[in-house]
Parts: structure tokens; C-alpha cells; sequence
């Protein structure tokens, strides 16, 4: 367990336990779970800066769930990481085990066409991503049914 980080905003040390920056405040999320759903009234109320494993959360952007993810692109090829969904957008960020640790995909929830429920893999679920040109974008999660309910409330209240 990594037991001090440095804050992206303040560059200040800070205990990744605490989730909060003691000394500009900024909310950090380093969640290691492999899934968790955020009470964005905590953040709306705060009005202080919000990062997702350094990354910047928007104005007026908060998290909504995250947990850990796989972008799949073939049986024999993938990128593990972490995929949070905001109420702006789904991101995904790979961890640094993989080949190409610096991956990261993101798309806006007004550019996405649909999402749907794919194969069961036991605890796993894939969740398929389509944008607005036909795009598709394949995870695979742990809770898929709770993925899509989860995105397609985002999804409901910006249309």
C-alpha cells in the first residue's frame, strides 16, 4: 500500500486514504476497489478541484463509478486499468504493468450513440461503447448490469 502521493494540484504530500488534499483541498481519487459509486453530492457541494489518478475533472464534473477494467480488443490482446464514468464522460486509464502504460481513452457522454450489456464471463461482463460515428469500444468489467444502469443514467439526464 503506497502510503503518501503528491497532490497533481498542489503537488503537497497527501495520505491517498484521506482522498483529500489537506493543504489546497483538492479531492483525489485513487480508489484501489474493484468497483465503487461515488455520492456526487459530496463533490457538488465542495466546489475544490477533483482528479482521477491525476487527471482533472472538468467544471462541474463529478465521479459517478469507477472501478477496475479492460479495454479488450481480441482474445489474446487487451490493456488493463481503471475506467471511471463522470457525469460529462467515461475514461480509462492504464495502469503502468501494461506494454503501453500511457493509454488513455476518453469520449464525451453527448458523443456516445449507445451502450449495451455483452458476453457474461463469469464475474466479468463486457460493456460495449458505441459513439455517434459507429465506433465501438469494448470493456470488460466486474458488475456489467450495474455499468449499464450506471451509464445510462449519465446518459438520460444529458439528453
Amino acid at each position: 500500500m503506497v502510503k503518501a502521493l503528491n497532490c497533481p494540484n498542489c503537488a503537497a504530500t497527501f495520505d491517498p486514504t484521506e482522498n483529500v488534499c489537506e493543504y489546497c483541498g483538492s479531492y483525489i481519487i485513487t480508489s484501489k476497489a474493484k468497483q465503487i459509486t461515488f455520492d456526487s453530492d459530496e463533490y457538488k457541494l465542495a466546489n475544490k478541484k477533483i482528479f482521477f489518478h491525476e487527471i482533472e475533472m472538468n467544471t462541474n464534473e463529478f465521479p459517478i463509478r469507477s472501478g477496475v477494467a479492460n479495454m479488450y480488443y481480441s482474445a489474446t490482446k487487451s490493456d488493463g486499468g481503471r475506467l471511471l464514468l463522470t457525469n460529462q464522460r467515461l475514461i480509462f486509464c492504464a495502469h503502468a504493468f501494461n506494454i503501453n502504460p500511457n493509454l488513455y481513452w476518453e469520449i464525451y457522454l453527448d458523443e456516445v450513440d449507445q451502450v449495451k450489456l455483452g458476453l457474461n464471463l463469469f464475474i466479468t461482463q463486457r460493456i460495449h461503447v458505441f459513439d455517434e460515428e459507429e465506433n465501438e469500444t469494448t470493456f470488460i468489467v466486474y458488475g456489467g448490469k450495474h455499468w449499464l444502469n450506471e451509464l445510462d443514467h449519465a446518459l438520460n439526464r444529458i439528453k
